[in-house]
């Protein structure tokens, strides 16, 4: 596939800093076992896509940990592969300004030899083929290509969510930002693809201009820009507060959920192996529909509940609608609901 993925590894911390303190939003644990940026660099490597540039600031060495040479995702490479990327100098800068983060990294763009560019976030749970992606923007003769989802439901957003007017031909119209979504609205999902001579041009462009939202460029220039739509209609999750990130790792245990995430023929989510003995259940042990990872001691109650490597949850104890990060123990006698611990707690 010709083309290169950028990812924004932390832009999105601070919508969940209760755990983002020492990792950035890319290393957080998700579903017992894997973390968020398995979910990106797994939908590049299943769309054909061989090199990754990770932008980053700090507090990443969690995720270079769980990265390590990128062998997990056949992106150990000598051409090609993961490189971080730091385009902040010493003095303190926005990490959430997109437009400086990327003129921030020209250098990279300057050396790929890709045509396109496939710009994502960390905060989305999905299985995504960009290939589909770049096949409807090449089709499309679109300048940029948008990924959206229509909400069937209201919701209510931690922070602001953008959403898209669309014509019958998926042209996109207007662009918002809101914190309220009405059913039938076209939700942006964090991700694009533009062409990279195109991207390189516009965001000189949008830096003279004072802009720090490449979205809202795009939308104050889209009387000379073609910008399309393209409907991805397969689940995802948005992580934008501790309380979606529960729910979206609860939601896990519903069936039809981990099929459209885990199932997909052909792309399958890859992390980082980390070979443990298996999970061992006391005689006392009560588990009902709960995610179990391996290396845990059970000898109290899980219900409904995500449990990650090396937990112990000791007798009496009982641990329900919780996610509990790695090497975690949960004392005698203690109870957890609608709990989310950090990893190495008691």
């Amino acid at each position: 596939m010709n083309a290169l993925g950028i990812v924004f590894s932390n832009i999105d911390d601070k919508h969940v800093a209760e755990i983002t303190k020492n990792r950035i939003m890319a290393s957080i644990p998700f579903g017992g076992r894997y973390r968020l940026i398995d979910f990106i660099l797994s939908n590049l490597t299943n769309s054909g896509i061989i090199k990754a540039g990770i932008i980053t600031k700090h507090n990443y060495q969690n995720m270079m940990d769980h990265i390590g040479t990128g062998k997990a995702w056949d992106l150990s490479r000598k051409r090609g592969g993961i490189r971080v990327l730091q385009p902040y100098d010493d003095e303190l800068r926005e990490t959430d300004n997109r437009v400086e983060t990327l003129h921030g990294i020209s250098y990279y763009l300057d050396k790929a030899d890709e045509e396109y560019v496939v710009l994502s976030d960390c905060n989305l749970i999905c299985n995504i083929s960009y290939a589909e992606v770049l096949k409807a923007h090449q089709k499309s003769k679109a300048d940029v290509t948008v990924v959206y989802q229509v909400k069937d439901t209201e919701a209510n957003w931690k922070g602001k969510r953008i959403a898209f007017d669309l014509d019958q031909n998926q042209h996109v119209t207007a662009i918002r930002k809101t914190s309220h979504t009405q059913a039938g609205d076209a939700l942006y999902l964090g991700t694009m693809i533009v062409r990279k001579d195109m991207l390189k041009k516009h965001i000189s462009i949008a830096i003279d201009k004072g802009y720090k939202s490449l979205v809202e460029y795009w939308a104050n220039h889209s009387a000379e820009l073609s910008i399309q739509g393209y409907e991805f209609t397969e689940y995802y999750a948005y992580i934008d507060s501790l309380e979606s990130y529960l729910n979206s790792n609860l939601e896990l245990l519903d069936l039809n959920v981990r099929e459209e995430l885990f199932r997909k023929p052909y792309r399958p989510i890859h992390t980082s192996v980390n070979d443990s003995q298996p999970t061992t259940y006391g005689k006392d042990a009560i588990v009902e529909n709960s995610v179990i990872a391996d290396g845990c001691v059970i000898n109290g109650v899980v219900r409904n509940s995500v449990i990650s490597r090396g937990v112990k949850i000791e007798k009496h104890a009982e641990v329900s609608n919780s996610v509990v990060m790695q090497n975690s123990i949960i004392g005698k006698n203690a109870t957890l609901k609608h709990i989310v611990t950090d990893k190495n707690v008691v």
